[in-house]
């Protein structure tokens, strides 16, 4: 199994939704939920899952720009995941 940590964060412009999360702990808001759900099970693969994310557009560009940062940074992030429901 796998868990879903971070879900449409994203703008179809690629620019970062405004949340609950975002506005209450912080544009580190998805590092720190990726960083919390490690904590909680480090054997568990955590995924990203955004849509509109299958060709390239602001929104994929983001999405990238975005996990490369997270890796850069050590954020357990292992794969990302594209809804097209």
């Amino acid at each position: 199994y796998d868990w879903d940590v971070g879900n449409e964060a994203l703008n179809d412009d690629g620019t970062r939704r405004t949340t609950f999360y975002s506005i209450n702990v912080g544009a580190n808001y998805i590092d720190l939920a990726f960083q919390t759900a490690h904590a909680a099970d480090p054997a568990v693969p955590l995924f990203y899952n955004d849509y509109n994310i299958e060709g390239i557009s602001p929104k994929s560009d983001s999405l990238y720009a975005m996990v490369q940062g997270m890796k850069a940074r050590g954020i357990p992030i292992d794969g990302v995941g594209f809804q097209s429901h």
